[in-house]
């Protein structure tokens, strides 16, 4: 996991890979219409509803939201500077827009310690770049799937995380609910929600 003064990010220096580029928004906020923010800054866009398939179709209308990228450092800059309180992160892959929302739903819900399954907020930055220091070497593997490079976008800074694996559609299909969440990155979880809320107190 890197760190980056977030105008490195925005002059392009952390995105400089040959990747397809996708962000991933909160659907869900009552502050804000997450696609007609889209349509507003990106001429035909392409996008996809996480929820649309598999057993949250019902929940549709409040789905995050994948889509593509051809210049994700401007759309980091309007991001941050019209709409920063909106949840989201970007993901770089070697896969379409439709492999890439294939790997997401398997995010969608986890399973905490009691046992019980729980939505799951994979998208927000600050949940996941909390969260991704206390997973396995095994975990990291499965979260990126065919994700090279995540990104996350938190106050002044940006952190980054990488795959080292290579990615093939022969690899593992995972099912929903995989990822297990234990104390200790429930407590992650919470100390990254901590640190959201304060940020958000200074946009106020």
């Amino acid at each position: 996991m890197r760190q980056f003064a977030l105008n490195e990010v925005t002059s392009g220096h952390a995105l400089t890979e040959s990747l397809n580029w996708y962000a991933v928004l909160e659907g869900a906020d009552p502050g804000y219409d997450t696609l007609q923010l889209i349509y507003a800054s990106i001429p035909n866009p392409e996008w996809l509803s996480i929820y649309q398939c598999g057993s949250y179709t019902e929940l549709a209308k409040v789905s995050p939201v994948l889509f593509k990228l051809d210049q994700p450092d401007s759309w980091i800059r309007h991001w941050r500077t019209d709409f920063p309180g909106l949840a989201g992160s970007l993901v770089g892959s070697e896969q379409d827009l439709a492999g890439v929302g294939h790997h997401l739903r398997t995010l969608v819900s986890v399973r905490v310690r009691e046992g019980a399954d729980a939505l799951f907020r994979f998208y927000d930055a600050w949940i996941m770049s909390a969260m991704y220091p206390t997973l396995k070497a095994s975990e990291r593997t499965k979260l990126h799937g065919p994700i090279t490079k995540w990104l996350w976008l938190l106050d002044d800074k940006a952190v980054l995380g990488e795959s080292g694996m290579d990615h093939s559609s022969d690899d593992e299909q995972l099912e929903e609910g995989w990822l297990h969440l234990d104390t200790v990155k429930l407590d992650a979880i919470r100390e990254g929600l901590a640190a959201k809320r304060n940020w958000k107190d200074t946009l106020a």
